[in-house]
């Protein structure tokens, strides 16, 4: 089976009001899960794609780590974070957090159709970026890819390209995952909020 795994990074701490936090690294309890989440992925790892961003970072090596996959393989995308493939300027676009909230611009990213300054159309972007997943695994051995990235982004994707509208509930927690998979020709998605570190191989 061919399928790729797109992961929120592991648990980190609480980011101080009106800031980025691209600085804040995971916390000991997100390296442990991440250890874990790493145990629990069946089939072997065929690629690790991270946000250039430090904890991202942190999860993708954790996970190649125990996994044996080789670190220097390791790819850092920006289209993952720092960042995203849905902003198009970082400095207009932080605007609508510090002016609306983090709330609004969640919900803008799980069901807005309106254009917003600094990012670029959701629809579109996130029609590219499955489109690229589908050449990804149409052309791959099987197994599975991993991609490695932050709330917003997750969020983003698990909400328009999964058949179940998403409410700031489904947000996704810490190691919360999208799978998309091929199997005989056809594409299935499904999304977990967070994952079952206590469970099944995922």
């Amino acid at each position: 089976m061919k399928r790729i795994l797109i992961v929120r990074h592991a648990a980190r701490p609480d980011i101080l009001p009106n800031t980025v936090g691209n600085d804040v690294m995971l916390t000991d309890e997100g390296i442990e899960q991440s250890k874990l989440f790493a145990s629990l992925i069946n089939g072997q790892v065929l690629s690790i794609k991270t946000s250039p961003i430090g904890r991202c970072v942190q999860t993708a090596e954790l996970i190649a780590q125990a996994t044996h996959f080789k670190l220097d393989d390791i790819e850092q995308c920006r289209l993952l974070g720092d960042p995203g493939f849905i902003i198009k300027d970082g400095d207009l676009a932080w605007q609508h957090w510090l002016k609306k909230g983090h709330e609004a611009v969640n919900l803008h990213l799980l069901s807005g159709t309106e254009s917003w300054d600094g990012f670029y159309d959701l629809n579109d972007s996130v029609a590219r970026i499955f489109s690229d997943i589908k050449e990804l695994l149409s052309n791959s051995a099987d197994g599975v890819h991993i991609w490695v990235t932050h709330d917003t982004i997750l969020a983003t994707l698990a909400a328009r390209i999964g058949d179940k509208r998403l409410t700031l509930q489904d947000w996704p927690n810490f190691l919360g995952y999208l799978e998309i998979k091929l199997s005989d020709e056809q594409i299935y998605v499904s999304y977990s909020q967070k994952p079952n570190l206590v469970g099944d191989a995922i």
